[in-house]
């Protein structure tokens, strides 16, 4: 008699053997998707590998991601070739920091790619989404009820600033012309 919600192996299959290849298979399957979501990436319009020192293509690319959306409310008219600048001048930042203070915001920038299926619900990596994916994964960082999140996102939102904010046309489109000549 069979017990109701009792697994039985296919027939002539020992059950170790078949749980086996299951395992198998569903590393297989999981390589096969961390490849997939590892892959694929281009340097930002903009940007040549001449122009970074520390951050890899990836990181480049994330970062430009990120620079785009905490940017995307700046009506500056220049604003597309900013992305590049910031990540240039973050990469250069970057570049004269201690190598733990390079390490973390390296591992920081892995961490934005991959927490989309965590923070938005979405199956992509960074990237890869939406503006209002990314807008949305942007959101789940900065509420997020584990301090070291909201401290990340804090910490990559201030660079990016830093990195826009050094040119003029950002300082004319939030109304500031300029320290006062006293």
């Amino acid at each position: 008699m069979k017990k109701q919600g009792h697994f039985e192996p296919p027939p002539g299959l020992q059950r170790r053997v078949f749980l086996r290849r299951a395992l198998w298979v569903g590393l297989a399957g999981a390589g096969g998707a961390l490849l997939y979501q590892g892959t694929g990436y281009a340097l930002p319009e903009g940007l040549s590998f001449e122009d970074l020192r520390l951050l890899s293509t990836r990181e480049a690319a994330v970062l430009a991601a990120v620079s785009g959306r905490v940017l995307a409310g700046v009506e500056a008219p220049d604003a597309t070739d900013a992305t590049a600048e910031v990540v240039v001048w973050v990469d250069g930042y970057l570049a004269r920091q201690s190598r733990w203070v390079r390490r973390e915001v390296r591992a920081l920038l892995h961490a934005f790619e991959q927490s989309p299926p965590l923070l938005a619900g979405r199956l992509s990596r960074f990237t890869r989404l939406d503006p209002e994916g990314q807008d949305a994964v942007l959101r789940g960082w900065s509420i997020s009820r584990f301090a070291v999140c909201r401290q990340g996102f804090a910490a990559l939102k201030g660079m990016v600033l830093m990195g826009a904010y050094r040119r003029a046309s950002f300082l004319r489109a939030i109304g500031y012309d300029g320290p006062s000549r006293a």
